[in-house]
């Protein structure tokens, strides 16, 4: 009998120790999100802030470089806008699907406001208080932006769709576009779908692409 309560008792502080060892690196891990939130917003974001401030005042000085100031002064619009991404998703603790969705939604709606074509649309399946760990969120962000910017580069498409599944095992992101496509097998995956492989493959996630004539599918999946 003592035996075997000194053995629970064992077993107790075994899983004591480990559980504040988890908590510690949760509390740890945090605290860096929060460091490295700040020293973009403070550092990164004051001198993209400063830039887009001289680049407008050299268009108003230099009329005859007016449309190129302009377009690095988008460009730098742009940046602040994704870096503004970053700082909030690092500053939560854990998103729900639905934060991420919307939040994916509206980097889109401000993407095709600025073009006619092609025509960009987001659809989301799956329950939207589903939690998600923010380097989750993250990756599946910067994934959908790098794959959209892809088509928008290359694939001279009219129309790209972005879709997002979720249940209670994984997690499924699938960019399609209606463009001229390419050869899998031959071309070698630029830095922007590499990319895209590797953050997959950080948190054991699957990649596929598959393109023709009709268009490139690029699918992410992720288990929960």
């Amino acid at each position: 009998m003592g035996r075997q309560l000194q053995m629970k008792l064992t077993e107790i502080s075994r899983l004591d120790k480990n559980i504040r060892k988890q908590t510690n690196m949760h509390f740890q891990l945090k605290y860096q999100r929060e460091q490295i939130a700040r020293d973009l917003h403070d550092g990164i974001g004051s001198q993209l802030t400063h830039l887009i401030s001289r680049l407008d005042l050299l268009a108003y000085n230099h009329k005859e470089m007016e449309c190129q100031l302009a377009a690095l002064r988008d460009f730098a619009h742009e940046t602040v806008e994704q870096l503004r991404e970053t700082i909030w998703v690092l500053h939560q603790p854990e998103l729900t699907y639905g934060q991420l969705t919307e939040r994916m939604r509206g980097l889109l709606t401000r993407i095709s406001c600025d073009m006619d074509c092609p025509k960009i649309k987001i659809t989301a399946y799956g329950e939207s208080t589903a939690l998600l760990a923010p380097q989750l969120a993250t990756s599946l962000f910067r994934i959908m932006q790098e794959g959209v910017n892809n088509a928008i580069k290359y694939a001279s498409s009219t129309n790209i769709s972005v879709c997002l599944a979720t249940d209670e095992k994984s997690l499924t992101l699938l960019i399609s576009d209606d463009g001229k496509g390419f050869n899998v097998e031959r071309a070698a995956l630029g830095y922007g779908l590499l990319n895209i492989k590797r953050r997959a493959e950080e948190l054991n996630g699957s990649f596929g692409i598959t393109s023709s004539a009709d268009g490139t599918d690029i699918l992410v999946e992720f288990p929960l």
